[in-house]
């Protein structure tokens, strides 16, 4: 079976970013056409994979919404596909779902960060709501990832010097302090400040800490580094 793509007619609150799509991977057909169907009358965009390997191959790292796998495949498990992912950096998260559920199953989905874990024999209410959660936390993780990543673009605009600078004043230190631990001069230790606010569009100390958490940047990290 390739794979299909259906998105909804229905007018919908435009989001930025791309539309979510659920991503079905499961090897019987009647179960992916039920599982399609309930994410139709949902409103959400669907691609369907017979195979978790076709999946891989089309999955890329600026997809947004979830994958919904069966657990037990001829190829890969669901269990392997969400390790596959995960090596490969791919946030989607995952949902399994399973005719053959255990403690044992459930405790090792979880650990590897599967999303949710439920047993086959669910109702449509469920089912989209256990999408619907999944697709919601991708969307709070690319936004965490995108404002991450703007963040330490700008960061990466200062200087070797600059970001030992950097690291003293999100710590707290005075210019005099700074200036005496890399033995230069005030005005010099002010001027790298100046640059520094320049470069990161920032206003004040307050405005580089909130930038550091914002890049998830340790505030412990050495100077030099």
């Amino acid at each position: 079976m390739q794979p299909q793509s259906t998105t909804s007619s229905d007018e919908a609150t435009q989001e930025e970013g791309p539309e979510p799509t659920v991503f079905l991977v499961d090897d019987h057909e009647v179960e992916l056409d039920l599982m399609q169907r309930w994410c139709q009358r949902a409103g959400l965009a669907t691609q369907t994979f017979d195979d978790p390997l076709r999946l891989l191959e089309s999955l890329d790292v600026d997809a947004v919404g979830c994958v919904v796998a069966d657990l037990r495949m001829p190829r890969i498990s669901g269990l392997e596909l969400q390790a596959e992912m995960a090596k490969r950096d791919l946030i989607v998260p995952v949902v399994l779902v399973t005719g053959h559920g255990d403690a044992e199953n459930c405790r090792t989905a979880f650990q590897q960060g599967v999303f949710d874990f439920i047993e086959k024999g669910f109702d449509s209410v469920q089912f989209i709501d256990s999408v619907e959660r999944a697709i919601r936390k991708n969307q709070r993780e690319r936004f965490r990832h995108q404002v991450r990543r703007d963040a330490r673009s700008l960061l990466e605009t200062v200087s070797k010097r600059e970001r030992e600078v950097v690291m003293l004043l999100a710590n707290g230190m005075p210019l005099k302090g700074i200036a005496h631990e890399l033995k230069i001069s005030v005005q010099t230790a002010s001027k790298h400040r100046s640059s520094i606010f320049t470069k990161l569009h920032i206003d004040n100390e307050v405005d580089l800490y909130k930038l550091l958490l914002a890049a998830e940047v340790s505030l412990e990290d050495a100077p030099t580094e």
